[in-house]
């Protein structure tokens, strides 16, 4: 406003003073920001090709982004879900696929984020070193629906020895220890859970549509890392999981949800609970 009153045209001013301008400063200040996004583009363009490029020797992860839970299966082919273990001081690659739309997987202080489109495999590979040793918060940072926001994981880079205690324990699945856990064990058949999920040392819990719950019990997390994994939260989750996490597939579709006939009641989520959580 200021500036409008100020320099206002007025009666008589006559025509402005023209002015040429400076045609060594606007050479200037061209040919200095060009060599700047030249030095700038050079290492950048290298280190695109560098990190593009996953070393031989990395270990291969594959990731596949659902809506709205991580899968990871590792090259031995234990499956594992929401929770991901790597070993230190080693390269750990990642290929990338989705089951279903976009999304982008990022775990902020490991690495940089790599979306995860149809119908094509991205990869991703760090190295951590001995000493980071740790849980790492995730999440896909791509919206994918509506639910994305509770689309998270968690990485847990083991040293080398506790990552081979945690892919064995994978293939070697706790007995059901207890009258009620038992119960559970039967109930997760009848009910048809495995339809949708895996547990290993179950032949008949070979479902993929669901996470899949092996070591489940040792989990720290639930819900794609949205919920603490303890036994109010898992109650909660198997009365209404439409409520923890709105839109996923297992309200939609689960027997125990559609149909009234096959539906929990109280006694028989507090077995289904006990046996999830046997499993370590």
């Amino acid at each position: 406003m200021y500036a409008v009153i100020k320099f206002r045209r007025r009666p008589n001013d006559g025509i402005p003073k023209q002015v040429h301008g400076n045609t060594a400063m606007e050479i200037t200040w061209t040919i200095i920001p060009a060599l700047i996004l030249i030095a700038i583009s050079v290492p950048t363009w290298m280190t695109i090709f560098a990190i593009d490029d996953v070393p031989d020797d990395a270990y291969m992860i594959e990731i596949v982004g659902h809506q709205w839970w991580w899968e990871a299966t590792y090259p031995d082919g234990q499956v594992t879900a929401n929770e991901i273990h790597v070993p230190s001081d080693r390269t750990i690659g990642f290929n990338l696929n989705t089951a279903d739309v976009l999304h982008s997987f990022w775990i902020p202080q490991l690495f940089g984020k790599q979306d995860i489109i149809p119908g094509r495999t991205n990869t991703l590979w760090f190295t951590p070193n001995p000493g980071t040793e740790g849980r790492y918060l995730g999440q896909c940072v791509e919206f994918c629906g509506i639910s994305h926001a509770n689309m998270r994981l968690e990485m847990i880079v083991d040293s080398p020895a506790d990552f081979a205690a945690w892919t064995s324990g994978l293939e070697s699945p706790a007995p059901a220890a207890t009258a009620l856990a038992a119960t559970g064990y039967d109930l997760f058949a009848s009910k048809g859970c495995v339809a949708c999920h895996s547990i290993s040392g179950r032949n008949d819990a070979v479902g993929i549509i669901g996470p899949n719950l092996s070591l489940f019990g040792s989990r720290l997390t639930l819900g794609s890392a949205t919920l603490d994994n303890n036994t109010v939260n898992l109650t909660a989750w198997l009365k209404d999981p439409e409520d923890i996490k709105p839109g996923n597939i297992m309200s939609k579709s689960a027997p125990i949800y559609t149909n009234p006939d096959l539906a929990l009641n109280d006694t028989e989520i507090d077995a289904l609970v006990a046996y999830l959580q046997s499993l370590k």
